[in-house]
C-alpha cells in the first residue's frame, strides 16, 4: 500500500511541477485591471499542491523505513491486496464522485451560468458528503453561494461567467 501512496504522491509533484510552466506564462495583477491577477489562484493552488504532495511522499516514506528498522513484516493477505474485496459504497467511491461533479460545475458555468451552476454544485457537494437535513444543506448552499459570489465579484473585482 505504501508504494501506492509514494507513487501517488511523485505522480502529483510531477503534474504540479508540469503545471507550473503554463500557469506563470499567465498575466500577472500589473498586467490586468483586476485586483489579483489571473495567475494568482492557479499559483496558490499549485505551490499548495507541491508542499502537501511533497508532506505525503516523506511521511509515507518515512514511515515505510521505520517499519522496516523495527523489523514489522506485513501479513500475507495485506501483500495480496485484501482491499480488492471490499464492497464499492458511495463512501468507497465518493472522491470520484467529487472530481466529476467539480467538472461537471465547470462546464455548467458556461451553459447556465456561474450563479446557477455554483447552486447545483454547493447543493450536490453538500449531499454527497453527508449533509441529511434540508435546514443545514440549504444554509450551506446560500453561504458557499454568497461567500463565492462576494469574493471574487465584490472583493476582488473579477467578472465571474
Amino acid at each position: 500500500m505504501q508504494a501506492k501512496v509514494m507513487t501517488f504522491s511523485a505522480a502529483i509533484i510531477l503534474l504540479a511541477i508540469v503545471a507550473l510552466i503554463p500557469t506563470l506564462q499567465l498575466p500577472s495583477a500589473e498586467e490586468v485591471s483586476t485586483f489579483i491577477g489571473p495567475r494568482f489562484w492557479p499559483l496558490c493552488l499549485l505551490i499548495a499542491l507541491l508542499g502537501l504532495s511533497s508532506f505525503l511522499l516523506l511521511t509515507t516514506w518515512r514511515s515505510r523505513h521505520q517499519k522496516i528498522d523495527e523489523g514489522e513484516e506485513t501479513s500475507s493477505d495485506e501483500a495480496n491486496g485484501k482491499a480488492g474485496t471490499a464492497t464499492r459504497t458511495l463512501a468507497a467511491t465518493r472522491h470520484w464522485w467529487l472530481m466529476l461533479g467539480t467538472v461537471a460545475y465547470t462546464m455548467l458555468m458556461q451553459g447556465i451560468g456561474f450563479l446557477l451552476a455554483t447552486v447545483v454544485f454547493a447543493l450536490f457537494c453538500t449531499v454527497l458528503l453527508g449533509a441529511r437535513h434540508w435546514g443545514a444543506i440549504l444554509a450551506t448552499v446560500v453561504v458557499a453561494v454568497v461567500l463565492i459570489q462576494g469574493v471574487f465579484s465584490y472583493l476582488l473585482g473579477i467578472p465571474l461567467p
